[in-house]
């Protein structure tokens, strides 16, 4: 086996990531020709099919599934090497990172907005996903996690804290009431998602579930939920990460109690600790560590 030519992984990735060789030649401005002739020669080179053809679809066999992460890291391995051997101070490449849905609708958009600005040349790729996606073999650079981190292979920096808070509409409130404790509570259809039904308040000890009424929402979908809140649906129960930016633009306000839910875990944002951190990775995290708690006052 004698991979020939790097394009020829580069090719392969871009019709994995494109799902479609006609997709991914018009991505790269190439000819379907030059393209499909590219991954034709990786497959001769690795005697393997990479790909199931057909005229209707194009998918990955067991052995190109295997190939991803791997061409991903010799990629990014090649790419850092330039990099760190390149002059001037213009960040340049690809950062491709991965972070919950519920950050959607946070501050990540106007971080990224910003970096992308101040750094043109820096290719961000972002992936939302409520599972926790394995960087290395995955080919992420960074990733935004909840969670107590126990893994030594990763280099962790914390974001902030995790807190839940309780918003509603203004128009919602107006005409139901603004509760006040614990017990008001159960008067209102409590918006949640399913993790979060036995999380207790800190004075009283009772849980969401034990105070969620018939005409309660649970979903897995937090996006969900705070639709249904913007709608006059009930009081939302939402990491205060998910609904900052719902709260600034005063689409939602928040319901304040006498007693608080306890926290969950901090927000981290992790990569892998067993590669060369390229300075354009280490520029995004350290815009993240800086301009993230901006979001989260209280």
């Amino acid at each position: 086996m004698k991979i020939q030519n790097l394009e020829d992984i580069v090719a392969f990735l871009s019709v994995a990531d494109a799902q479609g060789f006609t997709q991914a030649a018009r991505k790269m401005d190439i000819p379907v020709s030059i393209l499909s002739k590219r991954v034709a020669r990786l497959e001769d080179d690795l005697g393997v099919r990479l790909f199931q053809r057909s005229t209707r679809a194009v998918s990955l066999t067991e052995e190109g599934k295997t190939l991803i992460p791997q061409a991903r890291r010799l990629l990014g391995d090649i790419r850092e090497m330039e990099e760190q051997f390149s002059e001037g101070d213009e960040l340049k490449g690809p950062i491709r990172m991965t972070m919950p849905w519920g950050l959607t609708q946070g501050p990540v958009a106007k971080i990224l907005t910003d970096f992308r600005k101040e750094n043109p040349g820096v290719e961000v790729d972002v992936h939302f996903s409520d599972t926790y996606e394995r960087l290395v073999e995955s080919g992420f650079d960074l990733a935004i996690r909840f969670s107590t981190l126990e893994d030594s292979s990763m280099i962790a920096r914390r974001l902030g804290p995790n807190y839940l808070k309780m918003v509603a509409t203004a128009a919602y409130l107006k005409q139901n009431g603004i509760p006040k404790t614990v017990k008001d509570l159960k008067e209102h259809p409590l918006l949640m998602i399913g993790v979060h039904r036995h999380r207790k308040f800190m004075k009283s000890g009772l849980s969401l579930n034990e105070i969620a009424n018939a005409s309660s929402v649970i979903s897995n979908n937090g996006l969900f939920l705070t639709d249904i809140a913007k709608a006059g649906g009930g009081i939302a129960i939402r990491s205060h990460w998910d609904i900052a930016e719902a709260i600034r633009r005063k689409d939602l306000v928040e319901v304040v109690i006498n007693d608080r839910l306890e926290s969950g875990n901090d927000a981290y944002i992790v990569t892998p600790s067993n590669r060369y951190m390229s300075k354009r990775v280490r520029a995004l995290m350290d815009t993240l560590v800086k301009e993230f708690p901006k979001f989260l006052k209280e």
